[in-house]
C-alpha cells in the first residue's frame, strides 16, 4: 500500500513514521521517500490501521490508490 504524507518534511518525519508502524508490525517493510513525501508499507495491517498508527505519530496520510 501507498501513501501520500504532506506533512512529512525530514528524515526525522521518516523515522517516526516507520517507528509508528513497526511498533504495530514489527515485519512490516516501509519504503520512504522524503522528496516526494510517499510512504510504501508491506504490511499484513489493513490500511485504515496503518492510516490509524500514522496519525497517532502525528501525520495526515491518505491512500493512494
Amino acid at each position: 500500500m501507498e501513501f501520500q504524507i504532506p506533512d512529512m518534511s525530514c528524515g526525522g518525519c521518516a523515522n517516526a513514521i516507520t517507528r509508528a508502524v513497526t511498533g504495530l508490525d514489527p515485519e512490516a517493510k516501509l519504503d520512504v521517500d522524503v522528496a516526494v513525501k510517499i510512504v510504501k508499507v508491506a504490511s499484513t495491517l489493513p490500511p485504515e490501521r496503518v492510516i490509524e498508527v500514522i496519525e497517532a505519530a502525528g501525520f495526515h496520510p491518505s491512500l493512494k490508490r
